[in-house]
C-alpha cells in the first residue's frame, strides 16, 4: 500500500488536498486498481482473500461502469500515478507502467489488434495526453510526452515528445539531458 501513499502524494503535490482528494473518482479507481493488484500479487490469506475479491469484484465494477475507468488489475504500475480526469481509460493487464507518471482521460494502453503480441512497457516520468492510444509491444522512454490524441506503435526515446496518427517524434531531449538518463539507467541496471 505505499505505492498508494505515494499516489496520493502526487495528489497533493498537483493541489488536490482535504475532501477535494477523498472525493476524486480518479483516487477511488487508483485506489481499485491498488487493491486488485495487491489481492494478485500477495494472495493473502482465504479468509481475508475472498471478501476483499468480492469488495474489489464491486468497486471494479462500479469504476468499469460508472467512472469508465478499466484499470486491470493484472497491468504492473509504478508508485507516483496521477490521473488528472477521469473516463475512458484502459490500461492491459500485460502493460507496465513506471513511476511518476500522468495519464489523462480516454488514453487506451493495450495489445494491437493488428496480430502483433505484447504490451507496452512506459518508463518513469512519463506524460501521456487525452485521447492518446498506446498498443502493441513498445517502449516508452522515461520523461517521454505522448500528446493528446495520438497513436503510439513505435518506440519512443528518452525525453521525446511524440505527436500525430501516427506518432512521429517532434522534439527530442537534449543531449546532456539523454545521457544522464542513460547514465541514470546503467546505475540502475547495476544494482
Amino acid at each position: 500500500m505505499s505505492k498508494f501513499s505515494a499516489d496520493i502524494e502526487r495528489f497533493k503535490a498537483k493541489g488536490h488536498a482535504g475532501k477535494e482528494l477523498w472525493t476524486n473518482p480518479a483516487v477511488w479507481a487508483i485506489g481499485c486498481y491498488r487493491l486488485g493488484n495487491w489481492l494478485n500479487v500477495t494472495r493473502p490469506f482465504v479468509l481475508i482473500r475472498l471478501p476483499l475479491k468480492l469488495f474489489f469484484f464491486i468497486a471494479n465494477k462500479f469504476c468499469e461502469v460508472f467512472m469508465e475507468m478499466c484499470i486491470d488489475p493484472g497491468a504492473t504500475i509504478g508508485e507516483g500515478l496521477y490521473m488528472g480526469h477521469i473516463g475512458g481509460i484502459h490500461i492491459n493487464p500485460e502493460v507496465v507502467v513506471g513511476r511518476n507518471c500522468d495519464i489523462t482521460h480516454r488514453v487506451t494502453i493495450g495489445t494491437s489488434a493488428m496480430g502483433r503480441q505484447g504490451a507496452p512497457i512506459i518508463g518513469d516520468d512519463v506524460y501521456i495526453g487525452t485521447g492518446a492510444t498506446l498498443v502493441g509491444r513498445i517502449k516508452i522512454g522515461n520523461g517521454a510526452k505522448i500528446a493528446a490524441n495520438t497513436l503510439v506503435i513505435v518506440n519512443v526515446p528518452d525525453g521525446a515528445t511524440v505527436m500525430g496518427v501516427p506518432g512521429r517524434i517532434i522534439m527530442r531531449a537534449p543531449k546532456a539531458v539523454r545521457s544522464q538518463a542513460a547514465t541514470a539507467a546503467e546505475e540502475v541496471r547495476a544494482k
